[in-house]
């Protein structure tokens, strides 16, 4: 079969690299010889670094969206508090008696919002501690997984190293079988 020959383009310098016939033995057309291994494992640490770096402008984005979110919860709940203040401030009875029992309909309508609003704050004191902790932890994980990354970028030059060791033994044996074939079969 044919093999179309492609140019693609590099992206750190903008050389046209042609990938060769991944079938073919030998590399003769190759204009560029592509990245070295430094230049490749520089491409790999900055592919890597950039998407840690997308990841971590996503998570802050997303806190930075329910921080707002549970603002605004809080500023609704102010102003609504503020607005019952003065509907009731405006409807005051005039007599004692009629001000005594508005004045124990309002304590006993206060102490249920009381009860309300400290449900509504332990909650939000719990969604803070929870979004604390997992910023906390995020920024913990941030230095692991940069040791992550440089573990897999050694293992990776390891295993280069062990491929290009291994391989000239064995194409020197398929070389020594290929022409022992040739000579069987002539």
């Amino acid at each position: 079969g044919g093999y179309v020959h492609r140019l693609l383009q590099n992206k750190d310098d903008g050389k046209l690299v042609e990938i060769s016939d991944p079938d073919a033995l030998s590399e003769e057309r190759t204009l560029n010889p592509g990245l070295s291994e430094t230049q490749e494992e520089h491409v790999v640490h900055r592919k890597l670094e950039g998407m840690a770096t997308s990841y971590y402008t996503l998570l802050k984005t997303q806190l930075e969206q329910q921080r707002i979110f549970y603002e605004g919860q809080l500023k609704e709940i102010h102003h609504e508090y503020e607005e019952k203040k003065m509907k009731e401030a405006s409807s005051r009875p005039q007599n004692a008696s009629d001000l005594i029992t508005a004045l124990k309909q309002e304590r006993h309508q206060l102490s249920q919002r009381l009860v309300i609003l400290q449900s509504r704050r332990n909650k939000v004191k719990e969604d803070v501690a929870f979004l604390t902790t997992m910023i906390e932890n995020l920024e913990s994980n941030k230095t692991s997984f940069r040791g992550d990354v440089a573990e897999a970028q050694k293992e990776r030059a390891d295993v280069r190293v062990m491929f290009e060791n291994c391989l000239p033994p064995l194409q020197e044996k398929v070389t020594r079988l290929m022409l022992s074939l040739e000579s069987e079969s002539l």
